[in-house]
């Protein structure tokens, strides 16, 4: 349904929950040491979960924990429904934390991240940079960014299988990742369009 009764005001309150976001990931990113100019391409790829990265070596690259978690935060946000945050600024926060499709992100999302936080720990010298290599891995896949902190193909095979699962979850409906998941783009509705 519309946010609003008229339709170019919906698109209006999105357009500035959109920018809204970019604003902030840019400001907090500089405060945690990125430079500037990184700082807006690094937003822009991960609002729109695009996951174009101006390292080579993608956001490893920076060596900043707090960037790190900074950036898994917003492809975790810019993966949920656009509507939820419309609810939350409108006061209607227990609406939007009974969505079930949200529950149902947040659990794969969860889940993924318990299993292979046990599953690569054996692997790392320190629980901390497993974990937050693991929560950034699943969050970019989930969201269809494709940050990378680490070499996942190096995980081992479990995994490496679960990543693979969540590329066919992706985004929920009314995010930005919703569009680029593989299972939509291969649904007999789109195609049949």
């Amino acid at each position: 349904n519309k946010l609003v009764p008229k339709t170019a005001l919906s698109a209006r309150i999105l357009y500035m929950i959109y920018i809204a976001l970019t604003v902030i990931e840019i400001i907090i990113l500089c405060i945690a040491g990125m430079p500037l100019y990184d700082s807006v391409v690094t937003t822009f790829a991960t609002v729109c979960t695009g996951g174009f990265s101006v390292m080579n070596t993608s956001i490893a690259a920076y060596g900043l924990p707090a960037c790190e978690i900074i950036i898994t935060v917003f492809m975790l946000l810019c993966s949920l429904n656009f509507a939820l945050f419309f609810l939350v600024i409108t006061g209607r926060i227990r609406q939007a934390l009974g969505s079930d499709e949200l529950r149902f992100f947040l659990l794969a999302v969860a889940l993924s991240v318990g299993i292979i936080f046990v599953n690569i720990l054996p692997s790392y010298d320190s629980a901390g940079r497993a974990l937050l290599d693991t929560c950034f891995q699943v969050v970019s896949v989930v969201s269809t960014t494709g940050f990378a902190t680490a070499d996942f193909a190096l995980w081992p095979t479990l995994s490496q299988f679960v990543l693979i699962l969540l590329m066919f979850l992706g985004g929920c409906a009314g995010s930005t990742s919703f569009l680029l998941s593989p299972l939509l783009l291969s649904s007999p509705l789109l195609l049949s369009s």
